[in-house]
Order: C-alpha cells, then sequence, then structure tokens
C-alpha cells in the first residue's frame, strides 16, 4: 500500500491529528501509522473584493433653455462660470411679453366693467319682475348675461396670469448652484425649444460603476468602496448608494452609484474611475481554508472524509480570500475534509482513524 509522503502539520489553531492511513479497502492489512491533516467545514460570513471600473459623473447635468421664444438679449454666464440658485443666466426680450401683459390687464378692466353693468342690469330686472313690470323671460336672459360677463372675467383673469409668468419666463435664473459647462447661444439668437446653456450641479458627484454579473457576491447598499481617480495619489473612501435592479444583456453587468467626496476639487465628471467594492455575504456559509479545494482539469473538488473513507468530492466555490474558501455546494458544514498538503497527497479509499476531536481549522498552513 502506498504510504504518505509526509507527516500533518502540527501548527496553527484548530489543526487535527489524525492517524492510520490504513489501506483503500476494507479489511486491508493496516500500514504504520502517519499523521493527517483534516479540518471541519464551519459557517463563516466571508468579504469579497470585486473589481470595477466606470467614470464619475455629476449627480445632475441640466440643458437650460427657455420657456418662452423670443430673442435672447443678454447672457449673463459663460462656460466654466460657478452660479448660485436663483442666479440670472440668460435674459429674453421682453418687450413682446411687456406688451402683451399690457393688453391682458386692458382686456381684463373691460371685463370687469361689462360684468358689473350685467350685475346692475339683473339686480335692476329682478326689482321690476317682483313688481310684475317685466317678464321672467327677460330676467332670465339678462341673468344669463352677466353670469357669461362673470365668466369673461375669471377667464381675462386667467388670461393676465399667463401673461405675467411669460414676462417672469423671459429672464431664465439656476435652478441651483452649479457650474457652466457649455454654452451653445449668444446675444441676438433665437431661442426656439434649443438649450442655451448645460448646467452641472456644483459640489455633488457620483461614481458609477459597472459591476460583473459573474462577481462572486452581489453588491449592496451599505458596502465600502475604495476610488481611484485619474489625478489622486490616494484612493477614496465611499459608500454604495444605489444598486439597479437590471443587468445589462449586452455586456452582463449592472451599475452600482455613491457619493464622491472630494475634498481636493481635484476630480472632474466624466473622469475615469476604477473601484475596489468590499461586499459581504449576508447569510452564513459553509467555509474551508483554500489549501483544502483541490483544482484539476477545470473541476475544482475536496477530499471528503465519509464514515472514515477518503473520497473525491466535486464542490462549486464562491467567495475566495486569502486564507479561506466558500462551499455553495458539495460541502456542509461539519465536514470533514483533508486540509493542508495532505489534500493533495492523498488518495480517494484511503482510510483513516480519527485519533482526537477535529475542530473547524482556520490556519491551516498550505502548500
Amino acid at each position: 500500500m502506498n504510504k504518505l509522503k509526509r507527516n500533518a502539520i502540527t501548527h496553527g489553531l484548530g489543526l487535527a491529528l489524525l492517524a492510520g492511513v490504513v489501506g483503500t479497502t476494507a479489511g486491508a492489512e493496516e500500514d504504520a501509522p502517519r499523521r493527517v491533516t483534516l479540518e471541519r467545514v464551519r459557517s463563516d460570513r466571508l468579504h469579497a473584493t470585486i473589481a470595477a471600473s466606470g467614470s464619475i459623473e455629476a449627480r445632475r447635468i441640466t440643458a437650460i433653455g427657455s420657456e418662452v421664444n423670443g430673442r435672447v438679449t443678454r447672457v449673463y454666464v459663460d462656460v466654466g462660470d460657478a452660479v448660485e440658485e436663483g442666479a440670472p443666466l440668460f435674459q429674453i426680450d421682453p418687450e413682446p411679453y411687456e406688451m402683451a401683459l399690457a393688453e391682458a390687464r386692458a382686456g381684463l378692466a373691460l371685463c370687469r366693467a361689462e360684468s358689473r353693468n350685467a350685475d346692475a342690469e339683473a339686480d335692476r330686472i329682478a326689482k321690476l319682475v317682483e313688481l310684475n313690470a317685466a317678464s321672467r323671460q327677460r330676467y332670465d336672459k339678462i341673468r344669463t348675461q352677466a353670469e357669461v360677463a362673470r365668466a369673461r372675467v375669471r377667464q381675462g383673469q386667467a388670461g393676465l396670469d399667463r401673461a405675467k409668468r411669460n414676462l417672469d419666463r423671459t429672464l431664465i435664473t439656476a435652478p441651483y448652484s452649479a457650474s457652466i459647462v457649455e454654452r451653445s447661444a449668444h446675444e441676438g439668437s433665437m431661442s426656439i425649444g434649443a438649450p442655451v446653456l448645460m448646467l452641472q450641479e456644483s459640489g455633488a458627484l457620483e461614481f458609477i460603476v459597472d459591476v460583473p454579473e459573474a462577481a462572486p457576491a452581489p453588491v449592496r447598499a451599505g458596502d465600502s468602496v475604495r476610488l481611484f481617480a485619474e489625478g489622486l495619489a490616494d484612493p477614496i473612501e465611499s459608500r454604495v448608494d444605489r444598486v439597479t435592479a437590471r443587468v445589462d444583456p449586452q455586456t452582463r453587468t449592472y451599475q452600482v452609484r455613491g457619493a464622491v467626496l472630494d475634498p481636493s476639487g481635484l476630480v472632474k465628471a466624466g473622469s475615469y474611475v476604477r473601484a475596489e467594492l468590499h461586499t459581504r455575504r449576508p447569510e452564513t456559509r459553509p467555509v474551508i481554508h483554500r489549501s483544502s479545494v483541490l483544482t484539476r482539469d477545470g473541476r475544482t473538488y475536496v477530499m471528503r472524509v465519509d464514515a472514515g473513507v477518503v473520497r473525491k468530492v466535486p464542490v462549486r466555490i464562491g467567495i475566495r480570500t486569502e486564507s479561506d474558501v466558500e462551499i455553495l455546494h458539495g460541502a456542509s458544514v461539519g465536514d470533514l475534509v483533508v486540509g493542508g498538503r495532505d489534500a493533495s497527497n492523498i488518495s480517494e479509499g484511503v482510510r483513516i482513524r480519527l485519533r482526537e476531536p477535529v475542530q473547524a481549522a482556520r490556519n491551516v498552513t498550505g502548500p
């Protein structure tokens, strides 16, 4: 019978010393005992570091145009300027809208006068009806005319409000604190639905990175992130704020976003960024030392001890760290597996005898 070529490693937390490499079949003659390293599959939550890339963008980028048509008479800002919320950006010629407002005021005054006259006439006819000096039919007609006059007053008031609103909107102001990143019109040009300026929100940057669908663990809101941006010597620490619920069918990635806090002010929107996302399973999974996991011919497996016999068991793995591997399928918490260098040296079918209890091994020296 073949014998193990080495003794088990006797240092490391939770190592178990097993003896009695007996043979490949029950009842075979017992060889001289050799120590073998085993570990018991434990339950744990591993951290995964996922590499991703993307860009840094402003949280809000807005194309600013005017809601009313007209000639641009003045642009108060230029590319690169910083503006506060409510600051004037550009002016549309207000003269046509001032004239429209004057007409609306005059029209409303006329409607009000006609309404007062109609109400007075209706009151007068009502008294005559009480004295049987006028017909009820005539009163109904006058009362209807009064109601029409009141409706025209309301219509005139709406026209006046609209004219005021249009005049107010000839001056376009910043909807939030921002920087001017683009200017597409100058004084004298006509604004007919086209944007005049492009605004980018100040001091509100976010990273947008694409995470591979095949990453070992899903990224969740709250996970920590290290960002490596062009031009910065040190990484930026951040957290994931939002995770999209959709995987892009073309790239097989999904987007995650979060705030970029850059006190230096050197990071610019549109910059390339590399990210390290640190995520953790929300629940525990079976975990073993990575030296206990073997890969040959494209297959991953462990040497599991079942009823004292070593069996080669295929496994599917998840998160891998420097010392541990998460088992998604093929091994359960409490299983015994051969660890350390013994995992690659022992043969399937070998029988072993346990000489002392086996604990979960966290520090098994690998090959």
